[in-house]
């Protein structure tokens, strides 16, 4: 693509490469220099030290974006992104023994919570690719997650083989709580709220709670901007698959007349018809979301004050071929090669559907109470209303048949401090507070009852450096968890049945520099998460999955000692860069849905799952590659597998992914013309057919593996006063039909076609 202009690239490098950044690095307190800091700069891999004044500089620069990331001892690394356009001098501050970093302009903390855990994350130009996602499809593209989903518009990620309840979601630095009992509920998170997504391997995060047996997913608070001037971004996507597009914008300012104040405003929107399979629409499957949030906050030395608001509303219709009137065509549609209901393309949704809302307020403040110690004081809000309908007769498929409302407040008050040169940590109290009501005039027995939870929790994370190279960290929660349920049971009584859980967590961690580019990461951990009223006490048709659920009042709970092993490494001088992570969970009352035949009613004939508990054994391994096969060619691979063992049964585990791989081959310039970071990819995807499942027990067997084809291409222009950027991305290229083991609605139908979406966006101001 690039050869026709290569002379012209090589007069534009030797014009335009001759720019200088340079800078000087300070201590935020003293503004005392801070020599011997590690200066790195991205994307040129370039890096040097900063002499005894602070000072450093790198020339022979292009104009365009950079980040610049910094590194001293005592100080928790920084990131800030610099629009370069012409010789440049910047000035960056740093909090030294602080995790507080106090710098000009847009930095990230970094602080160092989960030591010794597997994680992976996605920011900058991955998001940017991913744009036009939802969480779920955006956190598949990191080795060992994957998606339970519930046809094309519904999908909750798995990790390690564990979802639901066991993957803790972390909204702006609050947990979010949004009926997420649900398999079929989707975490309802604009991902356009952050720009950073890090996902944490095995149990985890002991500050939150105690029962992230299977990982936390953090969406990173977004920092507001240092300085004034109007920063922004305007993003729009059109996708071929549900004949649909999205647009997002951001702008975000410092109040110059107000020093310390800073503002940001954000909204999204996205709307598709049905989706298609290879030969047939994939009928009353499309959707439409708007998301917005706005925040302000204001700090000076001491004292940091933020608020955020956010609005999240979705409805999404569900694949109508999944409810069936009786038994016998039930069974006719699992064994059937097409849906039983095909319909003409639509923009139309209709019954069966769901329309569901979540709002999210948080109020925070931080007082630095010394030089180095500081109080975070935190509050949440959380209003989630959940409506779904069903085809109902008289007119009435407008009414829902399960309308929730779940009313969540949090508080937290940590003291994060440090003790001597090498100790620091953190250690706070929480306490939450829900009611769940189902509203009346549904016409139907709630799914699952009325109830309250309140919990309360102490938790304390220690990190000590005991050399350079060596940290640990050792993590203590306890707990104690209040529900009341409020319901009539099946002889119409009505009773308040209350549980009482006490809760512990304890993880430790550490990370291990064997040498310079070989890194080794080590963590040991228990967790408990008690049973959630869905799962005690649901009776009925749950019609977002288009099954029948029976909850189980005898379940204890579940405990969890979990065990990962993370190991990073760089051979043949950068060439070859590998990440593999090995773990093994064994849990307690393992709780899930097992199917258990079918029933009729009145609403149509439908699969029964049942809440039943065992022990369990798991696990696996994650594997992702890279090998620089030529300066702008690279291959890579994404492999995952995931054993589970039902140990009181003697068989394989219900519902866990089947082995996956990735390859792709990425060819990348930097420059090209006018333009840079010209990425080309090719991906190959196979997912096995799943042979380890339990024998006679699924509805039918799982599907037969396959092979999806992808093609991606992007590309940016640095402007005057920002950057321009397209892509362009293939999925399921080869229109190939197959049914994914993990979709609930394989029994019903394929999966979606091959989908063609184009990408644009404008970002300005100082972060490009």
């Amino acid at each position: 693509m690039c050869i026709t202009l290569a002379h012209g690239v090589l007069v534009a490098q030797e014009q335009a490469c001759t720019l200088r950044l340079s800078g000087q690095v300070l201590d935020d307190h003293d503004r005392s220099p801070l020599g011997f800091a590690m200066v790195r700069m991205e994307p040129t891999g370039r890096s040097m030290e900063t002499d005894e004044r602070g000072r450093f500089g790198f020339d022979s620069l292009c104009p365009g974006p950079y980040v610049l990331h910094l590194a001293h001892m005592g100080c928790a690394p920084v990131e800030r992104k610099v629009l370069l356009r012409k010789d440049e001098a910047v000035l960056l501050y740093m909090e030294h023994h602080a995790e507080m970093l106090e710098q000009v302009e847009v930095v990230r903390k970094r602080a160092d919570e989960h030591v010794g855990h597997a994680r992976e994350a996605l920011e900058g130009i991955d998001m940017e690719r991913a744009s036009g996602s939802s969480i779920t499809g955006m956190l598949q593209r990191i080795p060992g997650v994957n998606s339970l989903s519930n046809g094309p518009t519904i999908g909750k990620p798995v990790i390690h083989g564990l979802s639901g309840n066991r993957i803790l979601m972390l909204n702006q630095g609050i947990r979010q709580e949004d009926q997420q009992w649900g398999n079929e509920h989707a975490p309802l998170i604009d991902p356009f709220s952050t720009d950073r997504i890090t996902v944490v391997k095995g149990a985890a995060s002991v500050q939150y709670g105690t029962d992230a047996l299977g990982g936390v997913v953090v969406m990173e608070p977004v920092e507001l901007p240092r300085e004034a001037g109007l920063n922004g971004n305007l993003a729009g996507e059109a996708v071929r698959n549900g004949r649909g597009g999205g647009l997002h914008g951001m702008l975000e300012n410092a109040v110059k007349a107000v020093p310390g104040l800073a503002w940001r405003v954000q909204a999204s929107g996205r709307a598709r018809g049905d989706s298609e399979a290879p030969g047939y629409v994939l009928s009353n499957t499309g959707f439409g979301e708007m998301a917005a949030s706005a925040s302000a906050g204001w700090r000076n030395r001491r004292l940091r004050a933020t608020a955020y608001f956010s609005r999240f509303q979705q409805e999404l219709g569900l694949l109508k071929a999944s409810h069936i009137g009786n038994i016998t065509d039930l069974r006719n549609a699992i064994n059937s090669d097409e849906p039983w209901y095909v319909a003409p393309f639509t923009y139309v949704i209709d019954a069966p559907k769901q329309v569901v809302r979540h709002d999210l307020l948080k109020a925070e403040a931080a007082y630095r109470v010394s030089e180095l110690d500081q109080l975070v004081l935190t509050y949440a809000r959380q209003v989630n209303n959940r409506e779904e309908f069903d085809v109902r007769r008289g007119g009435r498929s407008s009414i829902p048949v399960l309308d929730l409302v779940l009313v969540s407040h949090t508080a937290d008050l940590v003291f994060k401090h440090f003790i001597g040169q090498k100790v620091h940590g953190r250690a706070g109290i929480s306490a939450s507070h829900q009611n769940d009501r189902n509203v009346p005039g549904t016409g139907v027995r709630p799914l699952i009852p009325d109830h309250a939870r309140e919990s309360a929790g102490v938790f304390v994370i220690e990190h000590v450096d005991l050399e350079e190279n060596l940290e640990l960290e050792v993590g203590a929660r306890a707990e104690v968890d209040h529900l009341q349920v409020r319901r009539f049971d099946l002889d119409n009584n009505y009773t308040t049945p209350e549980h009482r859980y006490l809760n512990q967590a304890l993880s430790a961690g550490a990370n291990w520099a064997l040498r310079e580019h070989l890194h080794v990461r080590a963590n040991i951990a228990s967790a408990y998460r008690p049973p959630n009223v869905s799962e005690l006490y649901s009776e009925g048709l749950h019609q977002g999955s288009a099954s029948i659920e029976v909850g189980n009042d005898a379940l204890k709970g579940e405990r969890s000692l979990n065990g990962t092993l993370d190991v990073e490494g760089e051979w043949l001088k950068g060439r070859l860069s590998a990440t593999a992570t090995l773990y093994a969970n064994r849990i307690a009352d393992y709780t899930y849905l097992r199917p258990s035949g079918y029933e009729l009613t009145i609403r149509g004939a439908f699969p029964v799952f049942r809440h039943v508990a065992t022990d369990a054994w798991l696990h696996g391994l994650d594997i992702e590659a890279r090998f620089k096969l030529a300066p702008s060619w690279t291959l890579r691979n994404r492999t995952s597998l995931v054993r589970g063992r039902d140990l009181l049964e003697d068989e394989w585990l219900f519902l866990m992914p089947a082995d996956r791989t990735e390859n792709a081959l990425v060819f990348h310039k930097d420059k090209c013309g006018g333009w840079k970071d010209l990425e080309l990819g090719a991906t190959s995807t196979f997912v096995l057919e799943q042979t380890r499942y339990p024998a006679g027990l699924d509805f039918s067997p799982p599907p037969e593996g396959y092979h999806l084809v992808g093609l991606t291409a992007n590309i940016n222009r640095p402007t005057k006063h920002g950057r321009l950027y397209f892509g362009i991305e293939a999925a399921n290229l080869l229109n190939t039909a197959y049914r994914d083991y993990m979709d609930r609605f394989r029994y019903y139908t394929d999966a979606r076609g091959v989908d063609l979406s184009l990408r644009v966006g404008y970002s300005f101001g100082e972060e490009p």
